[in-house]
């Protein structure tokens, strides 16, 4: 038999109903309430010799406000004692407070237990039942307070952390479309430099481009590559400058240490190097020098290193540092916040950049 419309307007309202019950907290209190009182009726059931059968309206309407009552001294407690005093650490007041908090409950309680019930009530013994009876219960409610604003707090973190991880994944991926062009404008440059002059290096040289494109393409998917495949990269288009670049070019690439599985941003030296070549090489009237090191000889730890010489009278290096420089600074605040230094200065025409980098 299928549904009617009937059928399906009426399930649509009662889970509506209940989201609407669950977002602001009712259900999870209903059913609190409903817990306390049937234990608040087992306890008196086997404390005071209370039969189901000998009870009376006289005796419901009193249990039932002694409920009414907690009620009362309960959301007196969490929603007003407990935010505007615990909270904001005035523990004095808020001492002072769950007594009179505690005291009411007791004398309203007292009252009504001397109306209904027959004969005077023991006074002692009522008011000792009836302070235990509201302390176990502020002290519960005072503890799922505080629970459920840990988890609630807990939660806005965790999503905080989450937003702040997927802002940082875009930041990263509108970086990476940054570099990509970039470095391909300026190797095509190269290229097509040396098509012009019909070099017998142009096949080479495509070949290790399409060792370069292969590791931009596949390797930068993700966050964190070997140092050994960086290693690699830089290598081919140090040889593919070096092509393009005078014969009397002072050139050096060295690496120090054997801890090359190092994880670390695939494209974080780039920028570095391409930009010793870039105003490194630019009208040298002395003979040029660019000078690379990585030293990887501690766990953990990336120490790189490039230095060129320029002319004094290029401005470009001082006035504009490009996208790669401006990118890779983002870059290490994104990957590396608080774990890297970074060191960029001239010093007698010559540009050095130190870099260290704690991973953890």
């Amino acid at each position: 038999m299928q549904p009617t419309n009937f059928d399906k307007n009426l399930q649509s309202m009662v889970r509506e109903f209940y989201i609407r019950l669950k977002k602001n907290f009712v259900f999870p209190h209903l059913i609190f309430w409903a817990v306390s009182i049937i234990l608040f009726a087992v306890l008196l059931i086997y404390t005071r010799g209370f039969s189901l059968k000998g009870i009376d309206l006289m005796t419901t309407v009193n249990f039932f406000l002694t409920i009414l009552f907690l009620a009362v001294s309960v959301y007196i407690n969490i929603l007003f004692i407990i935010p505007n005093f615990l909270k904001k650490r005035k523990y004095l007041l808020f001492i002072l407070l769950e007594i009179a908090n505690i005291l009411l409950f007791v004398l309203l309680n007292y009252v009504t237990s001397h109306a209904f019930e027959d004969g005077n009530p023991n006074f002692m013994s009522e008011v000792v039942a009836e302070l235990f009876l509201v302390t176990i219960f502020l002290i519960i409610t005072t503890l799922l307070t505080f629970t459920r604003d840990s988890m609630a707090l807990q939660d806005t973190r965790i999503r905080m952390k989450e937003i702040e991880r997927q802002k940082i994944e875009a930041e990263l991926r509108a970086l990476k479309s940054q570099v990509n062009p970039h470095f391909f404008f300026n190797t095509l440059n190269s290229l097509y430099s040396l098509s012009l002059d019909k070099s017998e290096k142009t096949p080479e040289m495509i070949l290790k481009l399409s060792d370069l494109m292969r590791y931009l393409i596949y390797e930068t998917r993700d966050d964190l590559v070997p140092i050994s495949k960086q290693l690699d990269f830089l290598r081919s288009y140090v040889y593919l400058e070096k092509l393009r670049s005078p014969e009397n070019l002072d050139l050096h690439f060295d690496i120090r240490g054997s801890h090359t599985e190092t994880p670390a941003d695939p494209l974080l030296f780039i920028a570095f190097v391409e930009n010793a070549f870039k105003h490194g090489l630019k009208r040298r009237k002395e003979q040029a020098f660019i000078r690379i090191f990585f030293d990887l000889t501690e766990e953990g730890k990336i120490s790189f290193a490039i230095e060129n010489n320029f002319e004094p009278k290029d401005q470009e290096i001082k006035d504009k540092e490009g996208i790669g420089l401006a990118n890779v600074k983002k870059r290490l605040d994104l990957m590396y916040p608080g774990r890297y230094k970074l060191d960029i200065r001239e010093d007698e025409n010559i540009f050095r950049v130190n870099l260290q980098i704690i991973i953890p």
